[in-house]
């Protein structure tokens, strides 16, 4: 990935339910890169399109979103370019982190995301929905752990 994306994967993350060690998680890698503006991601879309990964229209306004479909038995993978002027502290980021240093809020995160895929097997904005309250509550817990304020601005 990082040969894709040249200076751009200088800080190429993997987060998400994957990047946590023991946590169920769908066979999705999440990823995410900084860009110093959404016109460098558009600039990349056809160099990750040779790779197998095509930009999707899902209504994020910081960032561009990517998807390589699974191969076989082989996870999917997602790639995120978001907005590199909040970089490092973006909040899947430190969501991430916390529930690697909290292993009973990622128990409690697994739990939800199972209850809430037996609930919501067929209508995945549900699940996810399903999911918002929680995670921005942890999100908020990690951000005042760091002496940062707690986030407001949910639209990305």
């Amino acid at each position: 990935m990082r040969p894709l994306l040249g200076c751009v994967a200088d800080d190429l993350q993997h987060y998400g339910s994957t990047a946590v060690a023991g946590l169920r998680a769908k066979p999705v890698i999440d990823m995410m890169a900084p860009i110093s503006s959404l016109d460098q991601a558009d600039a990349l879309v056809n160099v990750l399109a040779k790779a197998g990964y095509r930009k999707i229209e899902v209504g994020f306004l910081k960032r561009r979103f990517f998807r390589r479909e699974p191969e076989g038995k082989y996870p999917a993978y997602h790639l995120h370019l978001a907005v590199a002027h909040r970089w490092p502290i973006k909040n899947e980021l430190l969501l991430r982190d916390w529930l690697i240093q909290h292993p009973e809020t990622a128990r409690a995160y697994e739990a939800l995301k199972i209850e809430l895929a037996e609930r919501y097997a067929e209508d995945m904005p549900l699940y996810t929905e399903g999911k918002t309250s929680f995670l921005q509550r942890v999100v908020n817990e990690a951000r005042l752990s760091q002496g940062l304020p707690e986030e407001s601005d949910w639209d990305e």
